[in-house]
């Protein structure tokens, strides 16, 4: 049986989530994880603190769902960038990308809390996040495959291992921004690391 939708073919329960992960995706990016209490969210959304455990049981169900959000938008704003299909322009958007997370430091927080917590193969999150990171290693390669098509990227480099080693250094700079309370230049880490990374892969 299919939800009864109201206000046009949009469910109220599923747009009444939204709008929770919306508001608190903006609390925890402004004041912190820890800082935002669920009575908090409950209130700015106009709900109550039953109605809010009614669609996330506890703060950590959440924090995976604001990840995750965090994740598909990145995801979808990467894509819609001019000029993608230029397999080496993929790391100056990855640059770009780490200059976007710096504007909500919060939200970085909130990452490595969620990253942390999906580790464990008994969170609910840990299939959902392993199935979005591979789908990040999936996107790259085919894109990079094309440039090594084109010439532009050497033929002899492992393409799924040089996506992966992009993502563990943009998690780990970010896990050491949290670290170290935002002392580490994650964007001058990433624009390191993209320059360097561009010498390897071009082909002569």
């Amino acid at each position: 049986m299919g939800l009864k939708a109201s206000g046009g073919s949009y469910p109220t329960g599923v747009r009444r989530r939204e709008k929770i992960i919306d508001v608190a995706t903006k609390m925890f990016g402004a004041d912190g994880y820890y800082a935002t209490p669920m009575s908090a969210i409950a209130e700015a959304v106009g709900i109550s603190e039953s109605g809010l455990a009614h669609h996330f049981p506890s703060k950590n169900v959440l924090l995976q769902a604001v990840a995750e959000r965090r994740l598909m938008e990145t995801a979808s704003w990467w894509e819609s960038l001019p000029g993608s299909d230029s397999g080496l322009d993929a790391l100056d958007e990855m640059v770009e990308a780490t200059r976007r997370f710096t504007e909500q430091p919060g939200l970085i927080e909130l990452f490595v809390l969620s990253i942390s917590e999906a580790a464990d193969t008994r969170s609910p999150a840990h299939a959902r996040l392993a199935a979005q990171y591979e789908g990040v290693v999936a996107s790259l390669v085919a894109r990079w495959q094309k440039a090594v098509d084109k010439g532009e990227i050497r033929h002899d480099v492992d393409l799924e291992l040089v996506a992966r080693e992009c993502i563990a250094v943009s998690d780990g700079l970010q896990v050491q921004w949290v670290l170290s309370n935002g002392k580490v230049d994650i964007v001058a880490g990433v624009a390191e690391f993209s320059e360097s990374l561009k010498e390897r892969l071009r082909a002569v």
